[in-house]
């Protein structure tokens, strides 16, 4: 058999549906509910962080790491599940959970609307008109949730194995099929599923204990399992933090070694707006990824803008530029009090999935604030300023940011480039295929030509002509050797970056 997953948002189909099944495998139903109920006595804040979802769409510092520890705390228990046998799990975005575990079933269910209006009616006690908008608005927020939690569409028909329409099927004609498939050889264990079952649960319960340990509950750390063998990279700016790890992670069941490591350096991303969507988000996570970089966010807030809108942006991180009244020490607690932080905690979120979250701080005013709060140690490895001053007309912003360069790049002693040059100079794309094309070509043409025409070259070099005018022969090879080297050396660095060679 594999391990089921069922997927809907209307509760009472899925939990009819398992219930249908296990009468038929036998097998033990384990739903969401009972997972939510759980995570509430281990202390985690579901509530909090869904009515956080519904209020905004960004999770504060505190609710993101909250987030992190509620998928962690599914992983670890669904593993645990598994490690007894097979199972039906249902819930609302089961199908995204155990990613890499081939021998898992992937369903999706739904039930005409009527059912659904008729049902939520009668179990609240509402006219069916009600009912709809009710189940309107529900479906909303989970769709929202699903987003939020998993980083996806919760119907996307390309991440299901099977879907369910019980329109016109009955639920133990639907849990017949669901038998049969379960049984078929696409899903049943392999050494490769069972090796990932094993590193998701491993990964998993060393990312619970980091998380829940004061001495590391606040550390930025990605954590890989690989056959017992645990790696956890923390940013540069957080070097404490690998003396407490195998302290927290000690006599961790199925752990053979720890290996702590650093994120091998940072990149410094500058702007005014993040948006996690974007395509310098997308070109500087590329190059993280291949560098094994950590990325730190700047952002800018122009003069004239409000200050309250970052503020207590940066507790977190002990740097608190922008500072506004006292909040009665009230955090993250009510979602309606979110201000808009010009992206910097929906970026952040994404990087600390990505696991490239190497910290973040925001400063008021002109290019001048921010070169009196950066870091001037050397420690970059490459600074990339994105779009700036944004109010500004295309020419100011032009000179307003070529000043900027000028200026960071005297001060942190680091590579800098703009976002739009990045793509050039350090990811290989369409425009470098076509140039590396041009290139290649040109080499191949002027050493066909040399091997095609010696003789007359030998005879320019060495001949008659030679012999009038001695100078020529060494002023045309000073000029043409270098240009060789020239296209030559361009070839073979743009070659070099569809290897990932810098």
């Amino acid at each position: 058999m594999a391990i089921v997953m069922i997927s809907s948002r209307f509760q009472g189909g899925r939990e009819e549906l398992s219930q249908a099944l296990a009468r038929k495998t036998n097998l033990p139903v384990l739903s969401r509910e009972d997972l939510i109920e759980r995570a509430r006595k281990k202390g985690i804040k579901i509530g909090r962080l869904e009515v956080s979802m519904i209020k905004t769409p960004v999770l504060s510092d505190k609710l993101a790491r909250e987030k992190t520890l509620y998928l962690d705390f599914l992983t670890a228990s669904l593993c645990e599940q598994a490690r007894q046998g097979d199972f039906i799990y249902h819930g609302r975005a089961g199908h995204l959970l155990l990613p890499g575990v081939s021998h898992r079933l992937r369903v999706g269910l739904t039930v005409p609307k009527s059912v659904r209006i008729n049902r939520t009616a009668r179990a609240l006690r509402m006219t069916p008109e009600r009912a709809e908008s009710y189940l309107l608005q529900l479906d909303e927020d989970i769709e929202r949730w699903i987003h939020t939690i998993h980083r996806a569409d919760g119907r996307n028909p390309s991440d299901f194995d099977a879907f369910f329409n019980l329109e016109n099927m009955s639920l133990s004609n639907a849990a017949a099929i669901l038998c049969s498939m379960a049984e078929l050889p696409d899903f049943q264990p392999t050494p490769a599923s069972l090796k990932a079952m094993e590193n998701l649960s491993l990964s998993s319960h060393a990312r619970l204990r980091l998380a829940v340990d004061e001495r590391t509950a606040d550390a930025d750390l990605q954590v890989q399992a690989n056959n017992g063998v645990l790696t956890v990279t923390y940013p540069p700016h957080q070097d404490q933090v690998p003396q407490y790890i195998p302290q927290v992670l000690a006599d961790l069941e199925g752990c053979r070694e720890i290996q702590c490591t650093m994120a091998e350096t940072n990149i410094l991303w500058v702007q005014e707006r993040f948006e996690p969507d974007s395509d310098n988000f997308h070109q500087i996570i590329r190059l993280a990824q291949r560098w094994g970089a950590a990325v730190e966010l700047l952002r800018l807030v122009p003069p004239g803008g409000q200050q309250d809108e970052i503020s207590s942006l940066d507790e977190d991180f002990g740097r608190k530029e922008c500072v506004v009244g006292y909040d009665g020490g009230v955090q993250d607690d009510d979602p309606e009090t979110a201000q808009d932080d010009g992206g910097l905690r929906k970026t952040q979120e994404r990087l600390v999935d990505l696991g490239r979250f190497g910290g973040r701080h925001a400063v008021c005013g002109g290019y001048e604030k921010i070169l009196e709060n950066v870091r001037g140690d050397s420690s970059y490895a490459l600074v990339v300023i994105g779009n700036m001053f944004l109010s500004k007309a295309h020419s100011t912003r032009t000179r307003q940011t070529r000043e900027l360069v000028l200026n960071i790049r005297d001060r942190l002693k680091a590579p800098l480039i703009t976002a739009d040059e990045l793509k050039s100079r350090f990811l290989f794309g369409r425009n470098q295929a076509f140039t590396l094309a041009g290139f290649v070509a040109l080499v191949a043409l002027i050493y066909g030509l040399v091997f095609t025409f010696q003789e007359p070259i030998l005879e320019f070099l060495s001949g008659p002509i030679h012999q009038k005018t001695k100078w020529l022969a060494p002023l045309v090879i000073f000029l043409f050797a270098p240009f060789v080297a020239y296209i030559w050396g361009k070839a073979a660095e743009l070659t070099l970056k569809i290897i990932n060679i810098d």
